[in-house]
Parts: C-alpha cells; structure tokens; sequence
C-alpha cells in the first residue's frame, strides 16, 4: 500500500509541460533520437510503411501518408475496389524499445468514424505484446457505441493486449478531455478539434502509466507480463464496432486526416551514466 502511494505521488509530479513524469531517485529520462521525431520529413531510418491490412473495407497504402507542414499526415480516402473501398494508412518505427521508457506524441485527430491509433506493438494476432496508447474514434457512426456517442470524440481509449496462442487477454482505460483538471487549456476539448498530448510510462513487466495533456489520467495492469521490446505504431482504420467510416465524410478533406506534430520517446538510464 506505501509502494503504490509512493508511486502515485512520484507520477503527479510532473517535469515538463508535455507530461513527462519525473525519473525515479538515481535515474534520469535519455531521449531515444531513433523513436523521437518532429516531422520535417518522413524520415526512412526512423520509420517503414505498414501495409498489413486490416478487415475490410480498409486497405493500407503507402500514398495515405505523408509529412507537411512540420506534420505526419494519415489521409484516408475513396479506393476504387467495392470490399477495400476506404484507402489509408500506417508507419512503424524500425527501432524497438522495453521497459522502463516513456513515449509521449501531439495529435489532432481525423473527424470520420475510424480509430486514429498511437500504439506499441510486436507479434501477430495470434501471440503478441500491444499497448494501445490512444485509440480514438471522434466521429463514430453506430449510434449504440459503447460508452455513448457523445462521449467518444473527447476519450482517449487506451488499452493492453496480451494474446498467447490465439487467447487474448485486455486492460482498458478511458482517460477523456472532460475529466481534465479546471486549469487545463485542453478540458472539454474533442480530439479533432486540436492537437493534444498522449503519454505513455511503461513502468515494468506488468505496468502501463497513461498521461493526458500534461496530466496523469490512471494505470492500467497488463494480465501477463510483457515478454517483447516493441515497435511505436500510428495508425487510422475503420471497423464495424464503431460503424463504418462514412464516404461523405472520407471525401471530405477537412474531416479525413489525423495529424502527428511530434513524437517523443526516453529510456530511464542512470544517472552516473
């Protein structure tokens, strides 16, 4: 019980203004350059293309991303195919990292109803490690989602994965704007409607810190321990669950791109070194 309240205090305290939570006594945050970009180009030492596809109607190609404007840019649009008609995209990083780390990434989110994905990943869906940082759904078209509609647009719907041989087990969280403390410029604020900061202190084999705008919004405790170094995904794709991304809205270019402005990823190391 004074291990955990310790460790609550510790990550209320806050470093930066981008959420980064304080080191542990005798350590220090080293910024890891390789998963760490602020997108002035697509950068090809940093990242590859990830063109496995998801269910349809999504079909993942490489002209879905871009970088403009000092922005990644995640483009969803019409592809003339009448299964895989909603054309988009996804990037890994070539590098991969363990606990204990922290990533933390501005993004503005697409308006269509697709998830705009922030995560860490390595295996398939048969075996693997994920922890979905961000996983929002601003404009969700099935009326009966879960938690509600009006709801989505502000969540920032994080989750663990831990499959071992096609058996799948899950630890969710749902960390949203209108939770935001009174001060933050962010509180009430849709995730398509500016850019906000999703953080991620992956603290060992078991623990995932999840920080929201500058605050710290909850852990969540993976159901088996973590086994893998992982890649840092971004992502967008549609699925049923949420209802089918609208065509009127995937024409829309106003309405069809997640945006990235920055990723910044740090290991714990110490502090003699």
């Amino acid at each position: 019980m004074k291990r955990n309240l310790l460790v609550a205090a510790f990550l209320l305290m806050l470093v930066f203004v981008n959420a980064q939570p304080n080191a542990p006594k005798g350590f220090k945050w080293e910024k890891v350059e390789a998963l760490s970009d602020e997108f002035e180009f697509f950068d090809t030492n940093k990242w590859v293309y990830s063109l496995w596809n998801y269910s349809p109607p999504n079909i993942m190609k490489k002209s879905q991303v871009s970088v403009k404007n000092g922005k990644l840019n995640i483009k969803a649009q019409i592809n003339n195919d009448s299964l895989r008609w909603m054309k988009t995209g996804r990037i890994m990083s070539k590098s991969q990292i363990s606990y204990p780390m922290y990533t933390e990434c501005s993004m503005k989110t697409a308006s269509i109803s697709a998830y705009n994905t922030y995560w860490l990943n390595n295996g398939d869906a048969e075996n693997r490690n994920e922890i979905d940082i961000c996983e929002n759904n601003a404009n969700p078209s099935n009326p009966n989602v879960g938690h509600g509609v009006a709801y989505k647009p502000y969540i920032m719907q994080s989750n663990i994965h831990h499959a071992v041989n096609g058996e799948n087990k899950t630890a969710p969280s749902f960390a949203s704007t209108q939770l935001l403390s009174n001060s933050n410029v962010n509180k009430g604020r849709r995730t398509d409607e500016t850019y906000h900061t999703y953080g991620l202190y992956w603290e060992d084999d078991r623990k995932c810190h999840f920080f929201l705008d500058g605050e710290y919004v909850g852990a969540s405790l993976a159901p088996r321990q973590f086994t893998r170094a992982l890649n840092i995904y971004f992502g967008l794709w549609t699925n049923k669950w949420d209802g089918f991304a609208k065509k009127e809205n995937v024409i829309n270019d106003t309405k069809n791109t997640m945006y990235v402005d920055w990723v910044h990823t740090y290991r714990l190391v110490n502090k003699t070194n």
